[in-house]
This record gives C-alpha cells, sequence and structure tokens, in this order.
C-alpha cells in the first residue's frame, strides 16, 4: 500500500452517493432484461439500450463524484465492480437469445470473473500472498471494449453475421488478454524468485 494514502472520511460508510448509484445501475438491469427480451421493434430496442446509457453515465458520475469529494469506501470497492460484472454478464445472458455465438462470450465473462474471484480470495486468505488492490489499465481497457461491443450489439441486433463474428472475436480477445495479463500478475506478485528481485514497493503498488 502506498504510505501516503490518505483514509477516505467515508471509508467505513454504507450509505454515500457512489454507493447509491451503483445500486442503481444493478437496480436497472431488471428494467433492461424485461424490456430487451421482449423488444420487437427498434423503438423497443432502442429504450433497452437507453437503459443501458443511464446505467454507463451513472457508472461514470459514481467514479468522479467518488474521487472528487473522497467519497471512497470499503463497500463502493466492491459494489462498484460487483455492479459492472452484473452489468455485462447480464447483457451477453440477453444477446444469447438473438445472437447464439454470444454464449462464447459469456462463458468467458463467467470464467474470468470466477478466475479473479479465485485470486482475490486466495491472496486475501493465505498468509504472505499478495494481490493487486485496483484495477489494471488492461482490464480497465477491456472491460471498455466488451461493453462498448456489447451496447452496438443491441443497438443494431440486423448487422451482418460477418461484422458480428468479427465483434464477438475482438471481445474474446480482449477478455481472453486481460485474464492472461492478471494471472501473469498474480504469478509474479506470489512467486518467490520475482519477490526475491522485485523491491517490496513495487509489488505493493
Amino acid at each position: 500500500m502506498n504510505e501516503n494514502h490518505v483514509e477516505s472520511p467515508y471509508e467505513n460508510k454504507i450509505i454515500t452517493i457512489p454507493n447509491i448509484l451503483s445500486l442503481f445501475r444493478i437496480f436497472l438491469l431488471p428494467a433492461f432484461v424485461l424490456l430487451y427480451l421482449h423488444a420487437d421493434t427498434t423503438w423497443e430496442l432502442l429504450r433497452a439500450a437507453i437503459i443501458l446509457a443511464i446505467s454507463a453515465l451513472t457508472d461514470l458520475f459514481d467514479g468522479k463524484i467518488a474521487r472528487k469529494y473522497n467519497m471512497i469506501s470499503r463497500l463502493g470497492k466492491v459494489l462498484d465492480p460487483i455492479a459492472d460484472k452484473l452489468t455485462h454478464i447480464t447483457i451477453a445472458f440477453c444477446l444469447c437469445w438473438r445472437i447464439p455465438p454470444m454464449l462464447y462470450i459469456l462463458i468467458l465473462l463467467i470464467i474470468k470473473e470466477l478466475s479473479m474471484m479465485g485470486m482475490a480470495l486466495y491472496g486475501t486468505f493465505r498468509k504472505n500472498k499478495k494481490i493487486w488492490d485496483s484495477a489494471q489499465w488492461y482490464g480497465k481497457v477491456s472491460t471498455t471494449i466488451v461493453f462498448v461491443i456489447l451496447i452496438v450489439l443491441v443497438l443494431f441486433p440486423h448487422l451482418p453475421s460477418a461484422v458480428v463474428n468479427v465483434l464477438i472475436i475482438i471481445a474474446a480477445l480482449g477478455l481472453t488478454g486481460s485474464l492472461l495479463m492478471y494471472i501473469r500478475m498474480f504469478w509474479q506478485l506470489n512467486s518467490k524468485h520475482y519477490a526475491e528481485k522485485a523491491p517490496e514497493k513495487e509489488l505493493q503498488k
């Protein structure tokens, strides 16, 4: 951990604006599922996409508010990524009904999240084991790419199959690449050889 880190006054708070926004994003998911699975017209699909746009804006604002006003809480550190993961998995699940190959993305998402959870639990409960304490840049890039592709597939359900397949491949590569990078970092942080060569400060950043 960074020694200069200043603890947020909201560290142990449950009810904060960012937490409320994260919960709101989770509560939007049933509305999206209902609208998307029953959509037969372009307007109905657009309504489902508007729900996703609201979710994306909420995600943007809750992060900005948390950083600007130092409203960073322990619950928020867990709730925000959970809202992200649930949103992606829910969208991928719904898309499987109209685009069967999306099943591969859904499976990859589940594998990635279970793997990340497993590494986090291992680092938490095993003595002297380390885990990253924030999302890495490649994770953020992968998340952004996948989310944009999911929204495109929701908005444009009649894209040519060749285009859909290319988008699915890009999403799959992003998810796989991100997971492999996290596994590599996890191995390095807990590798005896790496620990002997890397300074403690580098291991904890």
